[in-house]
């Protein structure tokens, strides 16, 4: 089967394609995540891959239908622009997005306890829903939905483009899109991946923060709203505090848009042969 004869994916096969994809980010960058979490936390770092780990069965059950979520759906929403439409490819990656935080929100919460408390799975669920009711594992979604907003336009849409317009821009170094060389798409893509992982940092590392701690207190008895928290944090750090864990977490996502991307062509190349 030539490549112009390759069939057309799925819904089902992008849903497949996200879920592997997402699940190799999560096993390669877990320690990153830790990271993150703890200094937003103003936790003690330790540096040890038993703890570092810790929470990585759920981030991997979530990861792969939040992915497959996004991959669907951007795929089945793609089908709805040009190719070519720049602005078009990232709006639909947001609408991705926006939809598979329903699942990432609460899974995130159970996550950062777990990392906080080293309680397990299924006990962390359960503190939580006995002391608060299933609502409470929803803390947080409207800060999860703008960010996997964000996100999913810069890995799903920003990044390729980006990618795509270093072949356009600068074929003697980074070759033509359809004849360049193995090394000159790895540093295209990788081009698009600090550039897509670089703008969803900045962009959304202040909402990340701001989730990660209210999530991290939700087993709190008496919690404040979203709205007095957001400006008690303010009192108390500045933006200084809402940047807290920029270093691991824009460096987390560089990676992501380079492990997510290129597995994601290989896949689909792979899908579309079948």
């Amino acid at each position: 089967m030539t490549r112009t004869e390759r069939r057309p994916l799925s819904g089902v096969d992008h849903a497949l394609i996200g879920s592997i994809a997402g699940m190799t980010e999560v096993l390669i960058q877990q320690p990153t995540v830790y990271i993150k979490n703890t200094l937003q936390q103003s936790q003690p770092l330790v540096f040890r891959p038993s703890v570092m780990y810790r929470g990585v069965g759920i981030n991997c059950l979530s990861i792969a239908p939040i992915c497959a979520v996004q991959f669907a759906a951007n795929g089945v929403l793609g089908k709805l622009v040009a190719p070519d439409d720049a602005l078009g490819r990232i709006g639909t990656a947001m609408i991705a997005g926006g939809l598979s935080s329903l699942l990432s929100s609460p899974a995130e919460l159970v996550m950062t306890l777990q990392q906080r408390t080293g309680q397990p799975l299924g006990a962390t669920v359960r503190s939580v829903v006995e002391t608060h009711g299933v609502t409470r594992l929803y803390r947080g979604l409207p800060l999860t939905a703008f960010r996997e907003a964000s996100w999913c336009a810069c890995y799903l849409a920003l990044g390729p483009v980006v990618s795509s317009t270093l072949h356009d821009t600068f074929p003697s170094i980074f070759g033509d899109k359809e004849t360049a060389s193995t090394a000159q798409k790895t540093w295209a893509a990788m081009g698009g991946s600090i550039a897509a992982g670089l703008v969803a940092v900045m962009a959304s590392q202040p909402v990340d923060t701001f989730k990660t701690i209210a999530q991290g207190n939700a087993m709190e008895a008496n919690t404040t709203s979203m709205t007095k928290h957001a400006s008690q944090l303010w009192r108390d750090g500045g933006l200084g505090l809402y940047y807290k864990g920029t270093v691991p977490r824009g460096l987390r996502l560089i990676g992501a848009v380079f492990i997510m991307s290129n597995t994601k062509e290989v896949l689909e190349d792979h899908f579309s042969a079948i």
